[in-house]
């Protein structure tokens, strides 16, 4: 997506603009996103705090947060567009964090490579012309990244197909349901070719998105995943849907303590299905 307007790479915003000569290598199926204590803040504003977390090639993992902020400006950073004011955020490699002796949020030479990191829709910063029909959008951001040069073959509607969207290729983007935003926003995320996609489920552009279809949009973006190799960090405040994700991470007590009662329950099942079955 391009943005909306020009990203700030001033003092104020925390916003970065990507672009290197070289791309950094991932192992296969290996960590492509490590956050050690990641945090962003910036002139009284706190968004996301200690968050640690492995992201890996071919998987989606999940930002859990109760406010919307956290867990999109995560997002956004693993995409590299805010750059983290304390602790780790390395994204193939690449450390994105501001240096604790810094005396700017940017550093020329910690930026990812052009064309790395996708992102979907992010109301504001990454909009998209809802005029367009789906397959007018996402033949866009293909051209805009360049595919051919990256040596993915393949026609747009094929690629429409695998998130769903074939049948709505001639839809404008404003006749949509919030299942098919959702599911377009992750189509323009992961276009391309990018090892990193970054989407919003909590974005006003799936406004409406039922906690069912937001489960459905993950289990689709799982299977892009992992037949592209392309690691997806999906923000959300449904817990249901960061369930569904390969890995998750909560980013503040609320949603730490909803995953935990997940996780017991998930377990007390368990056993007493190995009960039932003894």
């Amino acid at each position: 997506m391009l943005p909306a307007s020009p990203l700030s790479a001033s003092q104020d915003s925390g916003l970065v603009a990507t672009g290197a000569p070289a791309e950094p290598a991932a192992e296969p199926g290996g960590p492509v996103i490590v956050a050690r204590d990641a945090t962003y803040g910036a002139r009284g504003y706190r968004s996301f705090e200690f968050a640690s977390f492995v992201g890996r090639e071919g998987e989606v993992v999940a930002l859990l947060s109760s406010d919307r902020a956290p867990a999109r400006d995560l997002a956004l950073a693993c995409a590299g567009f805010v750059r983290p004011t304390a602790g780790s955020l390395s994204v193939g490699g690449i450390e994105l964090a501001r240096s604790s002796g810094a005396r700017h949020r940017i550093s020329r030479g910690s930026r990812l490579p052009r064309g790395y990191a996708g992102v979907g829709v992010f109301s504001g910063l990454f909009d998209i012309d809802r005029e367009l029909t789906v397959e007018e959008a996402v033949v866009r951001e293909l051209r805009l990244r360049a595919e051919r040069a990256r040596g993915i073959s393949g026609s747009p509607l094929e690629y429409l197909a695998m998130h769903h969207l074939a049948t709505h290729a001639d839809q404008r983007v404003s006749q949509l349901s919030p299942l098919y935003r959702a599911r377009l926003s992750a189509a323009l995320a992961c276009a391309g070719g990018v090892k990193v996609a970054a989407m919003d489920l909590g974005d006003a552009f799936v406004e409406g998105l039922s906690a069912d279809d937001a489960c459905a949009v993950v289990d689709g973006v799982r299977s892009v995943a992992g037949d592209r190799g392309v690691c997806v960090v999906v923000a959300t405040q449904e817990l249901r849907a960061a369930l569904s994700a390969d890995s998750r991470c909560a980013l503040d007590i609320a949603s730490k303590e909803g995953l935990e009662r997940a996780a017991s329950l998930l377990e007390g099942a368990q056993a007493e299905k190995e009960g039932d079955a003894r």
